[in-house]
């Protein structure tokens, strides 16, 4: 299987990477941090591994340079749109980055890979959103919205190839607490898991071929708990 990862240098993206390429699959990793994808590739000398930089704010330039990994590991089976950031109490400035990243950056690839797997005949294409989707938060109202756009985005793109019959597989990650960069700071975590856990349960899911999958799975208890809260407790909760 060949598998393209977008933001693997870190994280969820790295342990995905490092998970595909120790079954021996073909792997692409992108990154602004080229070093650390020649690391992950040095990792695994006898694996197929495609490392390109990437910077998701430049979309045109983005796609492109999907286009020409996908052109260099001879196809793509699976796309996994991990690159995203967020910021505690954020600047405007900051908040604009998360827009550009999480939501435009997002949706610029995955309309590629969607487009791709059209003219291919098949494909899977998966985003890494989050429990955040589910609602918002007064710490980081552009972070939540840009994780609600993409779940909505990736639930209008598995409507659209069930309607057209298009063959394309479309899921939808919506990780927990993992310990990564972006969580290390925040002391009140609970349910944590290790970026190696997240990764083995977001490959059964696309193994799967799931809709929607909470990483760990505990979560839906919370989405589903903050899907029910009346607003009046769920404010005053925050």
């Amino acid at each position: 299987m060949k598998v393209l990862i977008i933001g693997a240098t870190s994280g969820i993206g790295k342990a995905i990477a490092e998970h595909y390429a120790a079954e021996n699959h073909t792997v692409g990793i992108t990154g602004r941090r080229t070093e650390k994808l020649e690391e992950i590739k040095n990792s695994f000398p006898n694996a197929a591994i495609y490392p390109a930089f990437m910077d998701v704010v430049n979309t045109e330039e983005s796609r492109q340079k999907l286009g020409e990994l996908i052109e260099e590991m001879g196809g793509c089976d699976v796309l996994i749109i991990n690159a995203g950031v967020g910021y505690p109490k954020a600047t405007y400035e900051q908040e604009l980055q998360v827009v550009d990243i999480n939501a435009r950056g997002f949706m610029a690839l995955a309309n590629y890979g969607y487009e791709y797997f059209k003219t291919q005949g098949k494909g899977h294409l998966v985003g890494i959103s989050s429990v955040a989707a589910t609602r918002s938060s007064p710490y980081a109202p552009e972070y939540h919205a840009t994780k609600a756009f993409m779940s909505s985005y990736l639930e209008g793109l598995r409507y659209r190839s069930a309607k057209w019959h298009e063959n394309i597989h479309v899921t939808d990650i919506r990780p927990g607490f993992v310990e990564t960069a972006m969580t290390e700071q925040n002391k009140t975590m609970f349910w944590v898991a290790t970026p190696q856990k997240a990764a083995r349960q977001i490959a059964d899911a696309i193994e799967s071929k799931e809709a929607v999958a909470y990483i760990t799975k505990r979560y839906v208890l919370i989405a589903w708990l903050m899907k029910l809260m009346p607003d009046w407790i769920y404010t005053k909760m925050m």
